[in-house]
């Protein structure tokens, strides 16, 4: 019966991506597909759970280090940031009652000064900061600390967001106007994508003025995987205005607990085309398979372009975190 549940969810996935996206006259082209072509485990850094290019290098944070780690083009350690001072540390990673669970991160422009901001989840109070990080071809500066306090708060008790279940900001992508926040479905919950104008948020994270409110606030109803409910993982700002995300399912009761792992996806969002009435579906979405065509089983947690090859297809570089402190590094073609 499990084989047969699992062979119906991952055909309702595939119909689900392909009528998304394709008007009647699209209807003979191929599926879309995300494979990996490329795995490596990404040896010295902890729980990857963010990863954003920045010309040829790669930053990339762990839910459970207190460090930013800048790779070069071939995906070395080249640097090794402090974010944060931490006394708790066991063999590299800060235990799970206070980490930080830095889940989030993407490059944005204030005042004319290339920045990485890196975001803690919200699922507790201990993962309500964040860093800015300013960046130049030297690689990160000084890390300088934000609290997300206030602004997790009123977050954290608005239904539209969170629905009944915790705040779990799992990604932030950024853009000249906007900067997008992703919300993690967990039980009792829904996946949501919060606006903010820019001129508004960045007041806030350089300290001048109190948390704004999200301009918009959407809800997003992703596709099952083996009738295992989604949530978003990673975020990156990509093609004309669309967002590129990913999702994975983990069978888990709440924002904290980690569960089994069924698998991951990725897709787009057109957050500027939703209906505010009920919840909006990705334009497309794909499971991601290794290069044999079986079903990838591992947690992608971040997400970052690295290179559009077509008009419709692009490569991508993404992070996975099993969950026991090992990281991996994958490459994919995503083609639609």
């Amino acid at each position: 019966m499990k084989k047969l549940n699992v062979l119906f969810s991952a055909l309702s996935l595939s119909m689900t991506a392909i009528t998304a996206c394709q008007s009647p006259s699209e209807s003979s082209a191929p599926a879309p597909s995300a494979v990996i072509t490329r795995k490596m485990e990404l040896k010295g850094i902890p729980s990857a759970s963010g990863i954003e290019r920045v010309g040829n290098r790669f930053y990339v944070i762990g839910d459970d280090s207190p460090y930013l780690f800048c790779l070069n083009a071939q995906y070395e350690i080249i640097q090794k940031t402090a974010l944060l001072a931490s006394s708790a540390l066991q063999n590299g990673r800060i235990p799970k009652p206070v980490k930080p669970d830095l889940e989030a991160i993407t490059s944005l422009t204030l005042e004319g000064q290339p920045y990485l901001l890196v975001l803690g989840s919200g699922s507790t109070d201990k993962r309500n900061h964040a860093y800015l990080v300013p960046i130049s071809s030297q690689g990160a500066g000084a890390p300088q600390a934000i609290s997300l306090a206030s602004l997790y708060k009123s977050l954290s008790t608005d239904t539209a967001v969170v629905g009944g279940a915790s705040l779990n900001i799992e990604g932030v992508a950024a853009d000249e106007e906007y900067l997008y926040l992703l919300h993690r479905f967990s039980p009792q919950g829904h996946n949501a994508v919060l606006i903010y104008i820019m001129a508004s948020v960045s007041p806030f994270l350089q300290g001048r003025a109190a948390a704004p409110k999200p301009y918009k606030v959407q809800t997003w109803a992703l596709p099952d995987l083996e009738n295992i409910k989604t949530g978003f993982s990673g975020v990156a700002s990509a093609l004309g205005g669309k967002l590129l995300f990913t999702a994975s399912a983990e069978e888990t009761p709440n924002a904290v607990l980690d569960g089994e792992v069924y698998g991951s996806m990725v897709g787009w969002l057109n957050v500027y085309h939703t209906s505010a009435s009920q919840p909006s579906r990705p334009s497309l979405v794909s499971p991601i398979t290794e290069a044999n065509g079986t079903s990838y089983k591992g947690k992608i947690e971040s997400i970052s372009v690295l290179k559009n090859t077509s008009d419709r297809s692009l490569t991508a570089v993404a992070v996975a975190d099993s969950d026991d402190g090992l990281s991996d590094l994958i490459e994919l073609e995503f083609n639609w």
